[in-house]
């Protein structure tokens, strides 16, 4: 075969080649994304996630601070039965350390008396590295913890010195803060239509949304979303 008829060959085949390469080539590619969706039978949930401090201040209409995630969230019930959703169904997970972490309550974050992130013991729930520790408070003020035993969720190892939230006293609040939350938050109810609204984890230290997950654990089931995918 001529130089030239090869190269013509060549042209030929190409598109071919290229067209199989989706196929073996780009198969472990994985794609981050800051929205994530996931269904069973029962529920569909969709949840973007929010780590930067002024795009979550701009969303929100108010600056929460500092060691904060920012979840909207989507809940769409795929039956006829009525769905009990509150934000206590909700976990934040971070992969690369360990932290999880309910949502807070408005008054836990805003409200007189503010809980603030520190180290050791603390008097509030919030955040926590230890598997089956105390990682926030319901409405009724029942402390939360994590399902499961020592392994903790996704194979996460108990770390000591575990990071607690405690109450600020010299806090008086922030009004508008408390009620952007309000306004915008998920809301804690019985439905069987489609209902959305935000949650707001503490979370201590930087992050890449790749690393992180939201986990649910409701009526409805469970349901892993993760940002990479």
């Amino acid at each position: 075969m001529t130089a030239s008829a090869s190269t013509a060959f060549s042209r030929i085949i190409a598109p071919g080649v290229w067209l199989l390469l989706p196929w073996w080539a780009f198969a472990a590619h994985k794609v981050v994304s800051p929205t994530s969706s996931s269904a069973n039978d029962n529920v569909e949930i969709t949840a973007t996630i929010t780590l930067d401090e002024d795009d979550i201040a701009k969303k929100l209409g108010a600056d929460p601070g500092k060691g904060i995630a920012l979840m909207e969230v989507r809940v769409t019930p795929k039956t006829d039965k009525p769905l009990r959703v509150s934000p206590d169904d909700f976990y934040l997970l971070s992969h690369n350390d360990g932290q999880r972490s309910q949502p807070f309550e408005p008054e836990q974050l805003a409200g007189r008396g503010g809980l603030v992130l520190a180290q050791g013991a603390g008097t509030g729930g919030g955040l926590s590295k230890s598997p089956g520790a105390p990682i926030g408070t319901g409405p009724t003020g029942r402390v939360q913890r994590m399902p499961g035993s020592g392994n903790g969720i996704g194979n996460m190892g108990s770390t000591p010195g575990d990071l607690k939230t405690q109450t600020n006293d010299k806090d008086r609040g922030n009004s508008a803060l408390l009620a952007a939350i309000k306004a915008k938050q998920l809301p804690d109810t019985t439905t069987v239509d489609e209902l959305s609204g935000y949650l707001l984890f503490p979370l201590d230290g930087k992050h890449k949304v790749k690393n992180m997950a939201l986990l649910y654990r409701g009526q409805a089931g469970h349901i892993d979303l993760e940002f990479e995918h």
